[in-house]
């Protein structure tokens, strides 16, 4: 899916109580180096089984200005073809702009075996609804429609293709377990720095590591494992940046994403990372506490720590009057906060002391 120069109208639904956050979405489809034009919105109890927004408010969408659209939630196959008749404009998903920027920030083996997975479960589901309709379109009870036999070949490569990458991503995961026995023979502690996409999580492990690790001021920046040495009082702890959580992460990132999330299920601790200077900061730890639930992986050791606040304080004795607004924010009974600029070198010895305690009171078997 190529977002280049597309001028893209987003669509959304927006159900009772649910939060619509298209200034996100917009930021995804810029990251693919798209230009949002239009936002369409609409309040409704459901979506419309055949076009997701109503068709009236679907004319609503600049078919002048616009050359794409993209819809908040996942679309069925008959939704987005439907919504392309209508419109005739292309139709994308956030699912499909975020398993793109996926595909594109993957570097490793490991991560590209990921990525494909992810895309193979999305496009397996399509390829099922695709079957669905025009079995409709074809015959009486009994009958193939004309394109069954067609879909049922396409979903059969897919399968074969999706079992080959979970055979292949088993073998990582059975390597990255002998590294992890190995690790807990050696009596090494192991530390996940896990957050939500682009809070300052490669810049904190760089700056606590000395290790150089990509660093960039974008969605998804990091998607393989970087894991540096942390040094404290004379022992080695290892320390791994993990990949970015997002809310409503879609379910076939986190069923493939097993490889690199398997560092935050065996880590010892964690460090939740956030961006004090966010507005949606709550809202962002919600969604983080949210995918840790999804891995079972909530309950852990974990320190909380407050990324980028040289953009509230101008020095870092001014720290500690963030720190009660900051505590509100965070979804859990008395946490363990440390307030830190990643850049600036802020708070940083005070997160290894942290660490430091935190390690020793976890236990080494679990």
């Amino acid at each position: 899916m190529e977002l280049e120069k597309e001028r893209v109208a987003l669509i959304a639904v927006k159900r009772p109580k649910e939060e619509v956050d298209l200034e996100e979405l917009k930021g995804l489809v810029e990251a693919l180096g798209g230009e949002v034009v239009q936002e369409v919105v609409q309040k409704r109890r459901s979506f419309s089984p055949s076009t997701y927004i109503g068709k009236g408010k679907l004319k609503e969408v600049d078919t002048e200005r616009a050359t794409m659209i993209v819809a908040y939630h996942p679309l069925t196959y008959s939704q987005k073809r439907n919504i392309e008749e209508l419109t005739g404009l292309k139709v994308s998903d956030r699912t499909e702009v975020i398993l793109e920027i996926f595909a594109r920030r993957a570097r490793t083996k490991e991560a590209k075996l990921q990525v494909e997975l992810a895309k193979s479960y999305y496009q397996l589901s399509h390829i099922r609804g695709m079957g669905k309709q025009l079995s409709r379109l074809g015959g009486g009870v009994g009958t193939r429609g004309p394109g069954e036999t067609k879909t049922e070949v396409e979903a059969r490569a897919i399968r074969r293709r999706i079992h080959k990458l979970r055979k292949e991503l088993e073998e990582v995961l059975s390597r990255q377990e002998l590294q992890r026995y190995n690790r807990k023979r050696r009596g090494q502690k192991t530390v996940a720095v896990v957050g939500y996409t682009n809070v300052g999580k490669s810049t904190l492990v760089r700056a606590l590591t000395r290790k150089e690790v990509f660093v960039k001021d974008m969605p998804f920046a990091t998607l393989d494992v970087r894991t540096g040495s942390l040094y404290l009082n004379g022992e080695t702890v290892l320390i791994s940046d993990t990949v970015g959580f997002i809310k409503n992460l879609p379910h076939e990132l986190v069923a493939s994403f097993r490889a690199t999330l398997s560092e935050v299920k065996e880590a010892d601790l964690l460090l939740v990372v956030f961006d004090a200077s966010s507005e949606t900061a709550e809202e962002e730890l919600n969604s983080v506490k949210e995918v840790l639930k999804r891995l079972r992986s909530w309950d852990k050791p974990k320190i909380f720590v407050a990324n980028k606040t040289d953009k509230l304080v101008s020095s870092p004795q001014e720290l500690e009057e963030l720190k009660g607004e900051l505590l509100l924010k965070i979804p859990e009974e008395n946490p363990k906060l440390v307030l830190i600029s990643a850049v600036k070198g802020w708070g940083l010895e005070e997160l290894k002391r942290a660490i430091e305690e935190a390690l020793k009171s976890s236990p080494q078997e679990r």
